[in-house]
């Protein structure tokens, strides 16, 4: 279980939003910026340089995450994810908010030896597959730490898919009482759109699987044509 630095307060509708990186983060927490009437002007429209409420300092009871508020996630399949990662924060194709250093990799990873500007999707997947999660970046660390209790059991109250993201999105809003004319921004997306699976051989594929093997069991997702 992750620290509350990856944790939206809701106050008005006593919720907590559990933030996962290239799960449609820009779009979600832009959402609740304007919904907690955050100056995102201020910050040249970047929800990620805004300061969010952070939940009350109890975190768990050692079965619920945030006990006593209704807790929400959403989570992406593990080829997927990585395959937007490696566009957005080594292709440049995502724009928006993603900030470069001058090795020409995004300022998240420059402080990795292993990434390097314009390293090809087989070398990436290797290089994400040689950090383990305790020194990965939030953008490629494994999904399930974010959501699961001590014993590994899931511990807030939803987990929503960016596979179904509008219609899990509005089933958090009739639950914790969002405005009916609450609705997701597209931010931070790549210009065109790619079928994640033209990105992998078997031997990438299979890299991906073992490294996120405990996400993709727990979650039931299969690499799919």
């Amino acid at each position: 279980m992750l620290g509350p630095e990856f944790s939206i307060y809701l106050p008005p509708h006593r919720a907590v939003y559990i933030d996962i990186a290239k799960v449609a983060s820009s779009s979600l927490k832009a959402t609740f910026a304007l919904l907690l009437k955050l100056d995102l002007q201020a910050v040249g429209g970047n929800p990620h340089a805004l300061e969010f409420p952070r939940p009350p300092e109890s975190i768990h009871d050692g079965k619920r995450l945030y006990p006593g508020l209704y807790t929400f996630a959403f989570v992406r399949n593990p080829w997927d994810r990585m395959v937007s990662c490696y566009r957005d924060k080594i292709r440049h194709e995502a724009g928006g908010f993603t900030s470069f250093s001058s090795s020409g990799v995004a300022h998240c990873l420059a402080t990795f030896d292993e990434f390097t500007a314009g390293m090809s999707f087989e070398s990436f997947v290797h290089a994400v597959a040689s950090i383990p999660d305790a020194d990965a970046d939030e953008h490629f660390r494994s999904q399930h730490p974010y959501l699961t209790d001590d014993l590994g059991g899931v511990a807030i109250d939803f987990v929503g898919r960016y596979e179904n993201l509008q219609d899990d999105f509005r089933h958090v809003a009739e639950t914790i009482g969002l405005p009916s004319q609450t609705v997701l921004p597209r931010l931070q997306v790549a210009a065109s759109s790619v079928n994640y699976t033209d990105y992998y051989t078997q031997e990438t594929q299979r890299v991906v699987a073992s490294r996120f093997c405990e996400d993709i069991e727990r979650f039931a997702y299969q690499f799919k044509n």
